[in-house]
């Protein structure tokens, strides 16, 4: 029997058809978070499958994903939503429990803020009118700063104390996810819709010759709010996978499709998802 990465409609479908056994697998995590966990597009799956096809390769263990994650949500979304299905996982003896927790947000409420909101009123600077040197100069130090702080940091207290909380799982592991450095192009995630960091940028007026360093900053920005919650005490048994250092081959800027190692302009592809897992495969093996 392979892995298998399941949503909780199709665990809960497959249990009461009988056709699915959770013991019968070595390993069980529980996912949650965004598209990285979730869905590179509306039709391309994403890390928990890479996993899922390679899980310890032939060493034999299977490991059994159970995906509560949504493509789109924010870190401020998922805080919000704590006391649903997520809670309901970790709290329902089902006479088995979770390894870890795999988790992923953070990018997509540094995504919004710098997309969202009208130009010069986010995390990037409006320099339409101005000629900035650099990426210090488009982005907003400040708004970072309230970002991280009043956002950020505040909902991954709460994510972490719900789980920290529970009686069947406080003490699991959860490793976070640190995402990779895409390139800023003209490829959506979602046919029909905007780019989001190639709009970004244009809203507020950065210069095309900035882009690579813009969205280096912005990635190492995501990064480090990522690491700092597993710095940040009190957070024992909280890792951050290292899935930066992973060498994906970048998109060529010009593309507006599938390009490198990514199928749109935030998302790896499959090739990109596969040098991914090995990291998380890493990550898993030195704790579990």
């Amino acid at each position: 029997m392979a892995s298998r990465v399941l949503y909780s409609h199709e665990y809960s479908r497959e249990m009461n058809q009988g056709t699915l056994d959770p013991d019968a697998f070595d390993y069980r995590f529980l996912c949650e978070g965004d598209s990285w966990m979730d869905r590179s597009s509306p039709t391309q799956l994403s890390l928990p499958w890479a996993l899922a096809k390679t899980f310890h390769g032939g060493k034999g263990n299977r490991a059994l994903f159970i995906n509560l994650s949504r493509f789109g949500h924010t870190l401020r979304r998922i805080g919000d939503s704590l006391n649903d299905d997520f809670l309901q996982w970790l709290n329902t003896d089902m006479g088995w429990r979770f390894d870890a927790l795999l988790f992923s947000a953070g990018g997509n409420d540094f995504i919004d803020a710098a997309l969202g909101p009208p130009p010069g009123k986010g995390i990037l600077r409006d320099v339409r009118q101005s000629q900035p040197a650099g990426a210090v100069d488009c982005f907003d130090a400040d708004a970072v700063a309230t970002l991280v702080t009043g956002y950020l940091d505040p909902n991954f207290e709460k994510l972490h104390a719900t789980v920290r909380n529970s009686r069947l799982h406080g003490g699991i592991p959860m490793f976070l996810n640190c995402y990779n450095m895409p390139v800023a192009r003209n490829a959506p995630a979602i046919a029909g819709h905007k780019a989001w960091l190639f709009e970004a940028y244009r809203k507020n007026g950065i210069p095309e010759a900035l882009w690579p360093e813009v969205t280096e900053r912005l990635f190492v920005d995501v990064e480090s709010a990522v690491t700092g919650w597993v710095k940040g005490a009190p957070h024992p048994g909280v890792f951050a996978v290292p899935t930066t250092a992973v060498p994906l081959v970048p998109a060529d800027p010009a593309s507006t499709g599938n390009s490198g190692d990514w199928l749109n302009e935030i998302h790896p592809n499959k090739s990109g998802w596969n040098k991914l897992a090995t990291a998380w495969q890493a990550a898993l093996d030195q704790v579990l």
